[in-house]
């Protein structure tokens, strides 16, 4: 006689950003409609992770990992979870390797054709300054890492713009005035005075490593607002605008939410589609207009919840190719969740899992 499967057993990862609770609620609601699970929360910044996690086959995480660091030690965490457990984890790690670099996500969109506003991001000192000199200002330069338009700025004037590479490659240029070698002392008299080495002795006083890296994007002036789309799965989105600062060429982090304004089916598609390409199980796409062409200006898999919770509806796209709006307060753990059982069904994971 053969053995029925046991239930899916589901482990939830707990987050300082709450959403594990989110999770929990979504997960009791769905018991007992056709997909036969349990679940348990587990702190995956433990000590003991590895062995909490191992009797699980599913992972569910929105880790609380801004920064650069801590992007780093999440992408470490979903990566083993993956690659050495062979654990279904939502999101995966095609979602979050570029999390929190912008210079990664360029590589990406590049790659893969994705319209974006021109881009720079160059990781040498002479490249920087001969890419600079021939580009049409102005420029919107942004750290790799960080959100809310945070380290984002409009630089209007080439020796501003050439500063900023000074200080990212403050590091790389003291060392390449030390390659010849010889003594100290002769190296400080020759760059002293040059405005990368005090950058570069502000960085070594602080035991901090310089940036090495810069990265730019073409400015794109007549948006008020730019258009947030965030997609789960490749079967559902949200979809509002966000209006600049006043004053401001900046959206991102203004809080000035416009639900009212309609979304064009068109970038609605194609983010949706795009996350399907590319294997994303979460990603939230920034998009600008030049005209009437619409513009991805960079991602996250992780935001704000209460967003898009605020918004009247969400969209899912069926198979067949309709593209539907479901009205009502949703918030993005409930479908999270929904995407995550019908990934665990694909994979024929659990008793029931395709409900």
């Amino acid at each position: 006689m053969r053995a029925m499967k046991a239930p899916l057993s589901v482990a939830v990862g707990l987050s300082a950003n709450g959403w594990h609770e989110r999770f929990r609620a979504a997960l009791d609601a769905r018991a007992g409609c056709g997909r036969d699970f349990r679940y348990e929360l587990v702190n995956l910044e433990a000590h003991d992770w590895l062995e909490r996690v191992r009797p699980h086959d599913l992972v569910l995480w929105a880790a609380d990992s801004m920064g650069a660091l801590g992007a780093a030690r999440m992408k470490e965490r979903v990566y083993a979870l993956e690659q050495h457990m062979g654990k279904l984890v939502v999101p995966n790690y095609r979602t979050v390797w570029h999390f929190e670099s912008k210079i990664a996500q360029s590589y990406l969109f590049a790659l893969e054709g994705v319209p974006t506003p021109v881009t720079v991001a160059t990781a040498d000192a002479a490249d920087a300054e001969r890419v600079l000199r021939a580009s049409r200002l102005p420029l919107v330069f942004k750290r790799s890492e960080g959100a809310a338009s945070k380290q984002v700025r409009l630089v209007r004037s080439l020796p501003e713009a050439l500063r900023l590479g000074d200080r990212a490659f403050c590091g790389q240029l003291y060392h390449a005035a030390r390659s010849g070698g010889g003594p100290r002392w002769r190296t400080l008299a020759k760059v002293g005075l040059r405005r990368w080495f005090r950058e570069f002795l502000a960085h070594w006083a602080l035991g901090r490593e310089p940036a090495g890296g810069l990265y730019w994007q073409e400015f794109l002036p007549g948006n008020a607002a730019d258009l947030r789309i965030t997609v789960i799965g490749d079967r559902y989105a949200y979809g509002f605008w966000r209006k600049n600062r006043p004053g401001d060429f900046r959206a991102s982090g203004s809080g000035r939410v416009d639900f009212e304004t309609p979304v064009p089916e068109g970038p609605l598609r194609y983010c949706l589609e795009l996350s399907r390409r590319l294997g994303f199980d979460s990603m939230a796409y920034d998009v600008l207009f030049r005209g009437e062409e619409f513009l991805i200006t960079e991602m996250s898999y992780l935001y704000r919840d209460d967003v898009p919770r605020a918004a009247a509806g969400h969209h899912e796209l069926f198979d067949d190719g309709r593209l539907a709006f479901r009205p009502g307060h949703v918030w993005p753990q409930a479908l999270w969740v929904e995407w995550a059982l019908r990934r665990a069904g694909a994979a024929g994971l659990g008793r029931g899992a395709h409900g």
